[in-house]
């Protein structure tokens, strides 16, 4: 291939004679290209232009493509499963990037030839649905809080999946194919897979300390945590007066010092927990009593006196292990005199004074020290955040986090060493976006330990997109599995699925069998919900026989109150919608799943069968303005997908997800990028308008004939398209959908538009008709390819031009489009690429001259592949395939003994044919002797 060339340019002269004056107009003799497909549509014509693609094409082509994998038994399926979207209000740009990417994924797997299973979902549960539900009639019993909640829910999802499938989406909308978490077998699925999971003793109830919700009267799972970074709490040095007996130190009163944030737990405290490995000293404080010691760990002196400008005298150091004798009084409670001290790894010298205030009933560490040192838990505080009867009298009745703090601080007044607030991040409900607390309760929870070794191993097979971020998606989806200590299933509300549990009225033990969820399932599906569970009579629930077979008396038994948490249903959708024996190819969500359906499907597949639901995940971003602010009504940032279909249309909106969503975790939406979506959609479409006018309306021939063609450019481009098909599979299957685009639009500015038909002009408007036929065939193919390519990303646009094309009727979908082996042509590619580095430089020495009035000398000894174009040496020539990839009048080529190739550009002083513009005129010629022959054949 020629890259390196040497000039030596002759006299270079210009012609100013201009052509002569056309005596008649060619128009009519030129092969223009003809076509209705539009060039653009107003705002009114492309809705309606969407309304046919999407009736007449879209909505049949999912059934299409599983009927075709019927008869063809093509490839094995692809199967994504749909994280379900939530069926609570309108669909906004997050919905749009994610739905979006999910059918950019299915529908290339179809282009190639693949069958896909898609069935589109709905979370139909939970707590933000009862809220909006109920909002405007509270204090509604739970039948009538479920049947508004679930009418709610039906009129969302009716409004999304509308608005989905008006996007393009393929799924099976007319069939209603979907799935969602309140369908009655979607629910007996989940009863036997809850039954089963309790038998194997991976769910079990306990008492433990959970995050509650206060504003919802409900656990909540770590997944329903959102964390205000600029929370406030009181920063508190709390002295715990010590027993005398346990240090032999002459001092008036030693007191242990102990930080915390939550003074609202203090009347819950059962013991002081602190670290062996840590040094603890007896400190005199300034500014308090010479007579009272305080003990705490020698390593966090330093922060103390920092946070407090108190002065600490060091006046003796213990041994660690000589805490454990210790005992002090509680410092609200005077009945509870001999408090114990344990050690625990969860102290450390980080913060704080090394001491820790131990409230089994609200911290998991907590908890864990009073299972293992089998020390009561006391919860002094109710479902709705208050202060039980049980608690002190100063507290009884008030809520914890409105009053808690202030009147415990102002009841230990003379304990409190040091006060101040402090701004941190704290947990809110994720709806209410209220503070929770944590709070023990009686709850349902999953065996995370018994999971978390074989889902960390399945983890390690499952390959995550993009590639770019994929170890640090793994790591953070490890790093969330093993930090969680337990799975918290059960609500306390109405609107979900009930736990399907009795319990014994003596003992309060769990009753639940096989056969009794058996016939609940029985009684679901005659039913048509879970309704029932909240009419009828434990009677009705319980058959006599089932009673009896467990030992029980039905009037012994108590109907559980608690339903399932909305992780339990949306973690077992696999196990529902896949059935048992599949995984799924791909989950695609955003990043924020992590933390919610990633893992919670991965711990129930784990929990169920002992493997990962999915093969593979793509995680996406979330959307934020230009300024790269989250979206919030409150902002006044949002743009809908509503507003920018209408602007732009459905295909631009798709554009624009494929070329940003997934490149960066955040997603920037603004009018200017939307903007240059539909530009750049724009010339995609001229492109594809200006191939349909040369190749006209499909016909069977071209296909059958094309390969009799011998020209050096239709060959370049072909081998082009077979780069190009694997090049863009490529990209597809990595998810880089942000390249598909760069590179579509690469291939089309370059390869098709800069090279073929900048340069295949000529011959395609003055041309021969075997010539014309040539092309036609050609870019017949390059079409269809573009086609493929394009129709994952713009559907619309695709199955539009596709119809000018097929007049017939059929669909692009119904098409298997592959570049054949044979196209590959490594010698048209370096012949061509030859060619047009000498235009290069024939360009550079021309100016603004037209080149069709350039004669050009090429000599050297490197001329093998420009001979291919220009057989005749030293012999000027202007009709070969050399003059017209050049577009000069005429070229020589000159072997010499030189290997560098020069250069001489003359100019040939004459006319050129009003017809084609390129060839020469003798005097006596109306038009070039091509343009002659052509127009007498049509004559």
């Amino acid at each position: 291939m020629l890259r390196v060339f040497n000039f030596r340019i002759g006299n270079r002269l210009y012609c100013v004679n201009a052509a002569r004056k056309d005596a008649k107009k060619y128009t009519d003799t030129i092969n223009l290209p003809r076509t209705k497909f539009p060039n653009r549509l107003t705002a009114a014509k492309r809705a309606e232009q969407e309304r046919l693609v999407l009736e007449g094409k879209i909505a049949v082509s999912y059934e299409y493509q599983e009927q075709q994998q019927e008869l063809e038994k093509r490839l094995p399926t692809f199967v994504l499963h749909d994280g379900p979207p939530y069926a609570n209000g309108q669909l906004h740009m997050g919905h749009a990037v994610n739905k979006i990417l999910k059918d950019v994924t299915l529908r290339q797997r179809v282009a190639h030839g693949q069958q896909v299973n898609y069935i589109p979902g709905w979370d139909c549960h939970g707590l933000p649905i009862e809220l909006k539900a109920t909002s405007a009639a509270p204090g509604q019993n739970a039948l009538e809080i479920r049947q508004k909640s679930r009418a709610f829910a039906l009129e969302a999802i009716q409004s999304q999946k509308e608005e989905f499938s008006s996007w393009g989406i393929l799924a099976n909308w007319r069939k209603n194919d979907i799935y969602m978490t309140f369908q009655p077998e979607f629910v007996v699925n989940q009863l036997q897979m809850f039954c089963d999971l309790y038998d194997r003793g991976l769910v079990y109830r306990d008492l433990k300390p959970v995050y509650w919700s206060p504003s919802s009267r409900t656990a909540l799972a770590e997944a329903e945590l959102e964390y205000d970074p600029s929370h406030t709490s009181p920063s508190v040095y709390v002295r715990f007066a010590l027993n005398p007996d346990g240090l032999e130190v002459d001092a008036k009163q030693i007191y242990a010092l102990v930080w915390t944030t939550t003074p609202w737990t203090l009347p819950s405290n059962q013991a002081i927990c602190y670290n062996e490995s840590l040094e603890y000293v007896l400190v005199r404080l300034q500014g308090h009593s010479p007579d009272d010691l305080y003990l705490m760990a020698s390593a966090l002196m330093a922060d103390f006196e920092a946070n407090t400008q108190l002065k600490c005298e060091v006046i003796h150091t213990l041994n660690s292990s000589s805490l454990s004798k210790l005992t002090y009084k509680h410092p609200i409670d005077q009945e509870q005199s001999d408090l114990p001290f344990f050690e625990a790894s969860h102290v450390q010298d980080s913060k704080g004074t090394g001491l820790v205030h131990t409230a089994p009933a609200h911290g998991p560490e907590d908890f864990l020290v009073s299972l293992a040192r089998k020390i009561p838990v006391k919860c002094l505080v109710n479902e709705e955040g208050v202060y039980t009867k049980e608690a002190p009298s100063f507290l009884s009745g008030q809520s914890v986090l409105d009053q808690g703090n202030p009147l415990v601080l102002q009841h230990i007044a003379r304990d409190v060493v040091h006060s101040a607030k402090l701004e941190h991040s704290y947990p809110i409900d994720w709806r209410t976006k209220q503070p929770v607390i944590i709070r023990a309760s009686e709850q349902w929870f999953i065996n995370t330990e018994k999971l978390k070794t074989p889902a960390a191993e399945a983890l390690e097979r499952v390959e995550i997109y993009p590639r770019t971020n994929a170890e640090a998606s793994k790591k953070a989806l490890l790093t969330q599995l093993q930090k969680r200590p337990y799975w918290c299933v059960s609500r306390q509300r109405a609107w979900g699925v009930p736990i399907p549990v009795f319990y014994s009225r003596e003992s309060g033990k769990v009753v639940i069998s096989s056969a009794l969820i058996e016939h609940l399932c029985q009684l679901l599906r005659q039913e048509g919900s879970m309704d029932f569970w909240w009419s009828r009579k434990i009677e009705e629930l319980v058959p006599a026989d089932i009673a009896q077979e467990l030992g029980y008396d039905i009037k012994d038994l108590i109907k559980g109150s608690d339903i399932l948490d909305i992780w339990f249903d949306s973690g077992s959708t696999w196990s529902a919608v896949l059935k048992k024996d599949k995984v799924a190819d791909l989950y695609l969500e955003g990043y924020d799943q992590f933390t919610g359906w990633f893992q919670s499907s991965l711990l129930m597949s784990i929990a169920a069968r002992g493997c990962a639901p999915y093969k593979a995940l793509f995680v996406h971003g979330f959307t934020v303005d230009e300024k790269g602010h989250k979206m919030s009504k409150s902002l006044g940032n949002v743009i809908s997908p509503k507003q920018i279909t209408k602007k732009y249309g459905t295909d631009a909106l798709r554009w624009w997800v494929a070329s940003h969503g997934t490149q960066h975790m955040s997603i920037t939406v603004s009018d200017k990028l939307l903007q240059q979506a539909a530009e750049n959609l724009s010339k995609v479409r001229g492109t594809l308008r200006y191939l349909k006018g040369v190749i006209g309306e499909q016909e069977a021939s071209q296909e059958r004939e094309l390969l009799r063609d011998r020209s050096y450019l239709n060959r370049y481009l072909l081998s082009q398209l077979v780069e190009f098909e694997l090049e863009v599979a490529k990209l597809y299957n990595a998810y880089e959908y942000n390249r598909v685009v760069a590179c579509i639009q690469n291939f089309i500015a370059n390869q098709v538009s800069a090279v073929y038909v900048h340069l295949i002009k000529d011959r395609l408007y003055c041309g021969d008709d075997q010539e014309l036929l040539a092309i036609r065939q050609t870019l017949t193919q390059c079409y269809r390819q573009l086609c493929k390519s394009l129709w994952p990303i713009v559907p619309f646009l695709v199955e539009e031009s596709w119809s000018y094309y097929d007049i017939s009727g059929g669909a692009f979908h119904e098409q298997r489009v592959q570049a054949k082996p044979e196209w590959e042509d490594r010698k048209a590619t370096e012949v061509v690429q030859a060619a047009l580095d000498v235009k290069r430089l024939i360009n550079q020495q021309a100016g603004e001259v037209n080149t069709w009035h350039l004669a050009v000398t090429i000599k050297g000894s490197q001329l093998k592949l420009l001979k291919e174009l220009h057989p005749a040496l030293d012999e000027p020539l202007n009709n070969s395939e050399l003059c017209e990839l050049l577009q000069v009048g005429a070229v020589r080529l000159v072997e010499s003994d030189n290997s560098d190739v020069s250069l001489t550009i003359t100019n040939l002083q004459t006319s050129l044919c009003p017809r084609c513009r390129r060839f020469s005129l003798n005097p006596d010629q109306e038009t070039c002797q091509r343009c002659s022959a052509v127009m007498d054949s049509k004559n």
